[in-house]
């Protein structure tokens, strides 16, 4: 009965246990999860949702506003006319109905409110774009930090080994009185130092995950193992987005040109509804309605009230007329504004197509020197490694000193970090040309 139940609870486990066990986090996830819990990015979304309200808001300026209304008033006392005879004018009155208005002629106010509000809304949605890759190069960088910090603290662990295993082939030797204490001292200390340079190592990749969390989002108590599977991102060859042509086709098409130029559609429809100002407008209004009168001080006005209502009941209907003559030059300055905009966007939008160009050659340079050093960085670790492999020989063969040796594995250690930076920095600058160019890293 025990080994029925045991199994049936290894079954239920199991699936979710090896699940949760497998899953890693890479790259792309990453940068998905952080865009998901951005907070700045919900905002800007909020910020659209209300734009886009906006845009109704201006469409339903066509139709027309309909309101009811009713009220109720009472007059007391004397007043007198235009003969001079006083005479009490106590009276119980009240009026009710309907009224609606429509404009007629506006000179396309309606029509690029609308226009405005569209390209202002679009607008909004080219820059929370452009917070989006700004939040996936953020990503990148803590990603790969991650991923650099690993190595290095792997390189560590793998010298404090070493250092370890030499140790006690030192203190073997000086049980023996083949090896002077003044070796094992110095192994010791080495060691020593090589278990400080580790747990620095550790505290660096600690913090760098802790890094990857915040500019995720997601509690510091969460457990995540970040996959290190970036082989196909080394392989991207940056020849083809370093051609002049393939930057000239993607200008047009990217977040900023699009934003400014939607900005100038919105500033433009701005300036024609200013100009609308200086026409005539025409609103046409209608008025259904009834209204009730007692005279408390005859009999004037004592009639039923609803045969009142029904006697009085009277519609109206007005085309107003509404012409501009002087308005102290707000429509002259409000163009003059206008205009300005337009100029500071086309400058605005030349400034960030400069520095776009400027950061492109920056990280497509970055790329090519990367690449020549890895190549140098890893001729140099080669060499290194052969050097250190004839030190340990000649170590155990008594014609060096310990000393010796220790400079010779630092100097591997070196070149091992050395590699590892260079390679670290050549994808974190593919990465930012892939993210500036195409806006995510699918491909």
């Amino acid at each position: 009965m025990w080994k029925i139940l045991f199994i049936i609870c290894f079954l239920f486990f199991a699936p979710t246990t090896t699940l949760t066990a497998q899953t890693r986090w890479d790259l792309q996830k990453c940068m998905d999860v952080a865009i998901e819990r951005n907070r700045n990015l919900t905002i800007s979304k909020l910020d659209i949702d209300g734009k886009s309200i906006d845009i109704n808001i201006a469409r339903n300026e066509r139709l027309p506003g309909i309101n009811a209304f009713s009220n109720i008033s009472s007059n007391f006392g004397q007043s007198q006319d235009i003969f001079g005879n006083n005479a009490r004018n106590d009276n119980f009155n009240s009026n009710i109905g309907v009224s609606s208005s429509l404009s007629l002629v506006t000179f396309g106010r309606i029509k690029n409110n609308v226009l405005k509000a569209e390209s202002t809304m679009k607008a909004s949605k080219e820059d929370l774009e452009l917070e989006k890759r700004n939040t996936r190069i953020e990503v990148v960088q803590a990603y790969l930090q991650v991923l650099l910090q690993r190595e290095i603290s792997r390189l560590m662990d793998s010298n404090t080994y070493f250092s370890e295993l030499q140790m006690k082939k030192i203190q073997k030797s000086t049980d023996a009185g083949a090896a002077p204490l003044s070796v094992l001292y110095e192994a010791k200390a080495s060691h020593n130092r090589d278990i400080q340079k580790q747990a620095a190592a550790e505290q660096e990749l600690e913090k760098s995950i802790l890094s990857l969390k915040q500019t995720m989002y997601i509690s510091d108590t969460a457990k995540i193992v970040v996959d290190n599977e970036i082989s196909t991102i080394e392989r991207i060859s940056m020849n083809y987005l370093a051609s002049k042509e393939y930057l000239a086709d993607l200008w047009p098409e990217h977040p900023l040109t699009k934003k400014y130029n939607l900005l100038n559609e919105s500033l433009l429809a701005d300036g024609k509804i200013i100009r609308s100002t200086r026409y005539p407008s025409i609103d046409l209004s209608v008025n259904l309605g009834s209204f009730y009168f007692n005279n408390l001080t005859s009999n004037l006005g004592k009639m039923a009230f609803m045969q009142q209502m029904r006697g009085n009941f009277s519609q109206q209907i007005t085309l107003s007329l509404s012409i501009p003559i002087y308005n102290k030059n707000v429509v002259k300055n409000n163009i003059q504004k206008n205009n300005i905009q337009l100029e500071q966007n086309a400058e605005q939008l030349a400034l960030s197509k400069q520095k776009f160009y400027q950061q492109i050659e920056k990280y497509l340079v970055d790329c090519r020197n990367y690449e020549k050093q890895l190549t140098i960085a890893n001729e140099a670790l080669a060499s290194t490694q052969l050097a250190f492999d004839i030190s340990e020989k000649s170590f155990e063969a008594g014609k060096i000193s310990i000393y010796d040796l220790n400079n010779s594995r630092t100097n591997l250690l070196t070149a091992e970090s050395d590699v590892v930076k260079v390679r670290y920095n050549l994808i974190f600058a593919k990465l930012i040309v892939l993210i500036m160019t195409k806006g995510d890293i699918r491909f």
